[in-house]
């Protein structure tokens, strides 16, 4: 009987993912240009590019989603997430490390942690690095720092300001985000 139950879910598992595959863009592999990488080498649909940068080879793209109601029936918000690309239009673009975000949020601002491990195929690290980064809601909050639990001192972030919003991002192992108002009193701590 758990033997034939098992079989069931697999079955059912698989027709979902032949049903999402046949009506989604998403794609893996080589893309030809920037631009098919971002359609088609996302799980999710972008609704607005927020920031985009280069840091040790990799392209990172900040975009904002809406959370897939099947998978977060709940999620009635829209999210921040990042993706991570290596390449050029002349030699094809690819997609590299996982999709998914987790983030802690309250009136002041969200706090995003996204790690790209990536290796080789002997398993030699290619790019290991985090990239910390949430929306500012609370006016009063005019600098974000970040540090590591390590780290004695904290690293000014950077603010983005996009389609009205304001948001802050940084690349490192920073695990620790706080917003600062002008005269430097901290509002809002997270993260440790």
């Amino acid at each position: 009987m758990k033997k034939l139950l098992f079989v069931g879910l697999v079955i059912l598992a698989a027709i979902g993912l032949r049903s999402w595959a046949l009506t989604s863009d998403f794609e893996f592999g080589k893309f030809d240009d920037f631009e098919e990488a971002l359609q088609k080498g996302i799980p999710h649909q972008i609704n607005h590019i927020v920031h985009k940068e280069n840091y040790d080879g990799v392209t990172i793209v900040m975009y904002t989603t809406f959370p897939d109601q099947v998978e977060l029936p709940f999620a009635d918000y829209e999210a921040l997430a990042v993706a991570f690309f290596k390449g050029s239009d002349k030699e094809g673009w690819e997609r590299i490390g996982q999709h998914g975000w987790s983030h802690y949020e309250n009136d002041n601002m969200t706090l995003y942690s996204e790690a790209l491990r990536d290796y080789d195929h002997k398993g030699n690290t290619l790019h290991d690095f985090y990239v910390v980064f949430g929306e500012i809601n609370n006016p009063n909050i005019v600098t974000v720092e970040t540090k590591t639990h390590e780290e004695k001192t904290f690293e000014e972030a950077k603010i983005i300001s996009s389609n009205g919003l304001r948001y802050y991002f940084q690349i490192g192992r920073e695990m620790i985000v706080r917003g600062l108002s002008g005269s430097g009193e901290v509002l809002d701590r997270q993260g440790g």
